[in-house]
Order: C-alpha cells, then structure tokens, then sequence
C-alpha cells in the first residue's frame, strides 16, 4: 500500500511537470508568433512611409522632403517626388535626352551590366540619396536631387524600394493576361452589345496575331532565347453590374475576387463611373477609358484614364462662356441626381463671379413640367438658361423659349450638333467637347475601317470608337512591359506614350502625358444661325 501510494504520487508529479512544460512551449510558441507579428507590423509601417517619401515626397511629419538639384537648386519634394522622374513602378523613363534609371527592387538590388554598377544596399542606397554617388564611386546626374533624409527615413524608403515591383501584377500567370470591362445592365441593350462587339473583337484578332509567340521558348542558342517567353493569352471578362449603384461595389468585389484582373478595358457606365474609379483605386487596377459622361474622379486618382470630365467639361465651358459674355443672371433647368454634381459645379462657379443662379429642379420619373417652366423662366427674361435636358425634353422646351439665351449639353443631345431648331430669336449655346462634325477626324475613319474589314456595324460612333482605342492604348503599354507584367509599369508607359494621341477619336485636341487623367480638357461653344447650330463661328474655350 505505501509502495502504491509512492508510485501514485511519482505519477502526479510526472503529469504536473509535463503540464508545466507544454504551457512553457506554448508560451514560447505565441511569444515567437507575437514577435513575428510585430516584426510584420513594423515592417508594414516602414513600407507605408517610404511609400509617401516616394510617392509624394513627403516626410513621415506631413513635411515635404528638403532637397538640392544641380549643385545648388533649393526644391521640395513634392516637386521633385522619385515617382516623378523614376515613375510609379520603379522602371524609370526617358525625358528628352536624358534616360531615368530604373530603381525597383529587383533592379536596384542586383549589378546592372549596361551601364556596369554594383548592386545597392543600404549603406550606398543612403550614399546616394544625400550625396549623390552611386554604389561605384561614380557621382549621378546632377538632375539627381541630393535629400536631406533622415538615417530611419531611409530606411524606410530601402525596403519600400525593396518591394516595388518585385512580382508581377494579379491577373497574370505564365499563359495568360486576363482583363475585364464593365457595364451597367441600366444601359441600353443594343449599346451594350456594340461596345462588346468591338472589345471581343480586337481580343480575338491580338490572339489570333501573335499565338505563335508562346513558341519561341527554348528554341535559340543566345541567352536571351532560353528566357521565358512574354507571350501572354488575353482573356477578356465582362462585369455587367445590376441594380441600383449602391450596390455596384460588392458587386465588382465578388467579380474582382472569383478572377483578379490584369485591368480593365473601356466599359460604359454612362451615368455615373464613380464607384468604379473608386475601386479602381483601392485595388490599384488600371482603368483604360470607359465610355462615360461623368467620371467623378477624385483629385489624386492614378488609376483611371478618361477621355475627358465629360459633363462637368461642359459646365466649364458654360460658366467660362457666360463670365466672358457679362450675363449676370443664369436660370438652370435639371431633373435628376445625374446632373445634380453638374450643376452644382456650374453654380459654385457662376457664383464666385458674382452671377446670380436659379436653379428649377423637377422630377424625371413625370412628364416636364412646360408651364411651370416656361413661367419661371418668362419671369426673368435677361438671364441665361442652362439646360440640362435630354433632347425629347429640351425639344418640347425650346419651341416655347423665346427671348432668353439658352444653353445646352452636346453630350445629353447625344453628341449631336446637327439639331434643327425653330427659325426664333433666341440665341442657342451648345457646350461641345467632341470634335467639330465638318472637320476630317482621322482616328475615326481609321476605326470605321477596320470595323467594317471585320463586319463590325458601327452603330454608336462614339462609344464604339472610344472601347477601341481602350483596346489600342492597352495593347501598345503591354508590348512595351516586356517581362514586367506589372500594373503601375504599365500606366508609366501609357503616361509617355504621346504618339498614341494621333488615335484618339472624337475628342479635340487630347494629349497625353505624366499625371494627367483626362486627354481632352477644352471644348467649343457652338452658336446658331437661321434657326441651325453652325461650327462657322465656334468658340475653342480651355477652362
């Protein structure tokens, strides 16, 4: 019995000291998970300034970096930011004659052969920023801001630097390159399917034109030969986004996560593109040139390219045209929260002028109100009257309007500049921001022909021509990525692609450049004569 009783308390001993040593590994084990975390959390930290450092050029303080060009240049470094010269991505570019080294990670990091240079680390990365000498010994352009950053500022710009661009982008894998574009079922059935008819389309020809291209793998003897090849299938999605635009964010969510995109391709949205942009934003995905009349964009948006602010274009041609015309009083007619923004834009600035607005609401869902109208407007006979009517209500309108200035939307009447107005003594404004109709518009042309070689039926100029060159734009940056399949890479080469302005169509005067998000920023004023809308006497206005 007491040799029992021994053994037994052996036992409870054995079980406690067991006990005591599993709660010792587990406290080691969360100890090591927790260090782990907050290694990751640091980290995390360190990426996020030197992200702002690089991107804005701005100090973890909100300050901007201090920094000297050309031996003795004071600057800021908001003026000269490394994304402005080396870009976005990294890749660096080329400005005139002088070529801006790429300076991602895997890039930065490694020997560069052509020109020869040791690879970065910390200790020359820091040489380099503040004094200015590469890791040879070699001194840099003095184009190269010398900064004054801090040794924990630098640290966190190396490993930002680290990551950037080190992989490629989603949507990408070794077969394919996958893209989407999106739509809103609220759109016309039959402009859908023309839209989609050109995308599809130009994605069969790319694939058709270049599917021999995945064969040159292995097949040289050079170095460069036995490299994987770029060759990427393109896979063209299509997001059609149901029901009220409240909803359109978890929408494009669900889509974004069944099948990560590479970008996205025109699309239309005419009513409202901002929710999208907004996605476009927090995803980082490139949109090329949806076919819409309100982008929204938000000041410091880098992911979405448009052809122009579409209607809020308008309102700045309006509110420029009626300051330089001295009116002093402006009625504006609207009927739904669709140029509400519009003509809220219009007003703030009318008003900063000293221009007197009225504004008459009414609702959309019911037939236009004719008398209520024309009796307000009939109260003030000198002031101007903006209309931002579609074009079965503006001609219901305007058979009554008599003695008042009247403004209208080019892009609510459809593009058109061809309407035939009553033979009265009011003066008819059309805010235009499209190409003048008598004027030879090339881009276009170039995309009828190549619809009508692919039985394409052009039936909406305009949107169907836009969605191709979304097509064009996305085709030249991605040849030009080579094996940096890359988005923000992209966008840097888009961003210094000024000859692909010679394709674009409908839209006057576009430029490309760094940092600019609309191609078209101006736009016309067309009159009327004998009752007509006349280019004769069209008025280019740059806001």
């Amino acid at each position: 019995m007491i040799v029992f009783n021994t053994r037994s308390r052996i036992f409870q001993f054995l079980v406690l000291l067991l006990f005591v040593l599993s709660l010792f590994v587990l406290s080691c084990n969360e100890s090591s998970g927790g260090q782990k975390e907050i290694k990751e959390t640091a980290k995390e930290k360190l990426v996020d300034i030197g992200r702002r450092i690089y991107r804005d050029g701005k100090l973890p303080n909100g300050e901007p970096l201090a920094a000297i060009v050309t031996g003795d240049v004071a600057v800021l470094g908001t003026q000269f930011s490394c994304q402005n010269c080396h870009g976005r991505s990294g890749m660096g570019a080329a400005e005139g004659k002088i070529i801006v080294p790429a300076i991602a990670g895997p890039i930065l990091y490694a020997p560069s052969p052509q020109p020869k240079r040791l690879a970065y680390d910390y200790k020359s990365l820091t040489r380099a920023l503040r004094d200015g000498v590469n890791p040879n010994g070699r001194p840099l352009d003095s184009l190269m801001p010398r900064y004054k950053l801090s040794n924990d500022e630098i640290s966190a710009l190396a490993t930002y630097l680290k990551g950037l661009s080190a992989s490629s982008s989603p949507g990408v894998d070794s077969k394919i390159i996958r893209f989407a574009t999106v739509v809103s079922e609220a759109e016309d059935k039959d402009i859908r399917d023309a839209v989609l008819s050109v995308l599809r389309t130009y994605v069969d020809d790319k694939n058709r034109q270049t599917r021999l291209e995945g064969q040159r793998l292995d097949r040289g003897t050079t170095p460069a030969s036995r490299l994987p090849t770029v060759f990427r299938k393109w896979v063209l999605d299509v997001w059609v986004l149901k029901g009220a635009s409240e909803s359109w964010p978890e929408q494009l969510e669900r889509y974004y996560k069944s099948a990560p995109v590479f970008a996205l391709l025109g699309g239309i949205a005419t009513d409202n593109w901002k929710l999208i942009g907004q996605f476009c934003e927090n995803h980082e995905v490139p949109c090329l040139f949806p076919s819409t009349s309100l982008p929204l964009a938000e000041e410091g948006d880098f992911y979405s390219l448009h052809f122009s602010q579409g209607l809020l274009l308008e309102a700045n041609l309006i509110a420029s045209h009626a300051v330089s015309n001295n009116f002093k009083s402006v009625i504006q007619v609207y009927c739904d929260s669709v140029t509400k923004p519009v003509a809220d834009s219009l007003s703030l600035q009318l008003k900063s002028q000293n221009v007197t607005v009225q504004e008459i609401v009414f609702d959309c869902r019911k037939p236009l109100p004719v008398k209520e109208l024309v009796k307000q407007i009939d109260s003030k006979p000198e002031a101007a009257v903006i209309l931002w009517l579609k074009e079965n209500q503006f001609s219901v309108l305007v058979n009554i309007l008599a003695e008042n200035r009247v403004y209208m939307s080019s892009t609510l009447l459809n593009g058109k500049s061809n309407l035939k107005l009553p033979s009265l003594p009011v003066s008819v404004y059309l805010a235009h921001p499209f190409n003048l109709p008598d004027k030879v518009d090339s881009a276009l042309i170039r995309f009828k022909v190549w619809a009508r070689s692919r039985k394409i039926d052009v039936r909406y100029p305009r949107i169907q021509s836009e969605a191709f060159f979304a097509c064009l734009a996305a085709n030249d940056a991605v040849s030009h990525l080579g094996r940096f399949l890359i988005r923000d890479y992209m966008l840097d080469m888009l961003d210094h692609a000024q000859p692909l302005a010679a394709y674009i169509p409908i839209h006057p005067r576009p430029t490309i450049g760094p940092g600019q998000r609309f191609l078209t920023k101006g736009g016309y004023i067309l009159t009327t004569q004998n009752g007509k809308l006349t280019t004769k006497d069209a008025t280019w206005i740059l806001p």
